[in-house]
């Protein structure tokens, strides 16, 4: 009998991988045992949100648990080179839900949720903003269904590294931390005229760790562009029309991306 190769990629954290074998568990154990009905001996391609895919076959399925057999390994088959976060202002609904399926989708390698002077949501809403999925209750489900987004957006988009989705952090904070990018870029609506081509252009050398900061609906404050500009962040435009937030953020990081030849030619 001919083996059937999956087409879709499966989630399992790294705990459920050993050296010959992976368990799948839960949801995932129930969408290719009971919705996809995949059998012992077809294929699967499984990553681990660390940047390990494995080529597997299936040694035993059910609707709770699937074991498969590792055949081959792969390492960042589909990943970018240089790492790319998005801090994104946290709009309200279900925006940043968007954010987060775009950003990881093209190859974020995390996504932050900010908080700024002008930001609508603030800091303690954010579980509040939409309720909870049933297996999502109590403190931090928003982040839990952020995260969930992700993986899903993983999967789709056939990458092996899960995007970090950080803890929510208001915006002088996330400054105080910016010697952990060679480069950070805001794009802002003021008077600045500076592409993200220009800054490319401009570099010695390709940065290999990127921070891209999108502002909410009302825009950055003088002070936290000016705070910004102090940690070595260069401003640029998106362009002569005005985008939502986490349009923004998403159209930064497509050119950040594009920049450094991780969207084609």
């Amino acid at each position: 009998m001919k083996e059937i190769m999956s087409t879709e990629y499966f989630y399992a954290p790294p705990e459920c991988v050993s050296e010959r074998q992976i368990v799948i568990t839960g949801e995932e154990a129930r969408h290719i045992a009971k919705v996809l009905r995949h059998k012992k001996g077809d294929m699967l391609t499984v990553v681990d949100g660390q940047g390990g895919e494995y080529m597997c076959s299936i040694a035993a399925a059910t609707e709770h648990t699937v074991t498969a057999s590792i055949v081959n390994k792969l390492r960042k088959s589909h990943e970018p080179i240089a790492r790319v976060t998005l801090a994104q202002a946290v709009p309200k609904g279900q925006r940043m839900d968007f954010a987060i399926e775009k950003g990881t989708e093209l190859g974020l390698y995390a996504i932050i949720p900010l908080f700024t002077k002008n930001s609508v949501a603030r800091p303690g809403e954010a579980d509040r903003l939409l309720p909870p999925m049933p297996d999502e209750e109590g403190p931090g489900h928003k982040s839990a269904r952020w995260q969930r987004i992700a993986a899903a957006a993983m999967k789709q988009s056939l990458r092996s590294v899960l995007p970090q989705i950080g803890q929510p952090e208001e915006f002088k904070d996330l400054m105080q931390r910016h010697k952990e990018f060679e480069l950070i870029l805001l794009a802002d609506e003021g008077q600045q005229k500076i592409s993200v081509a220009s800054v490319f252009k401009g570099l010695a050398k390709m940065p290999r760790t990127v921070l891209c900061l999108a502002g909410p609906e009302g825009g950055f404050t003088q002070e936290e562009r000016d705070l910004a500009q102090k940690h070595n962040a260069r401003i640029v435009t998106l362009g002569p029309r005005r985008l939502r937030a986490e349009t923004a953020g998403i159209v930064l990081s497509t050119l950040i991306l594009a920049q450094l030849g991780e969207l084609g030619e």
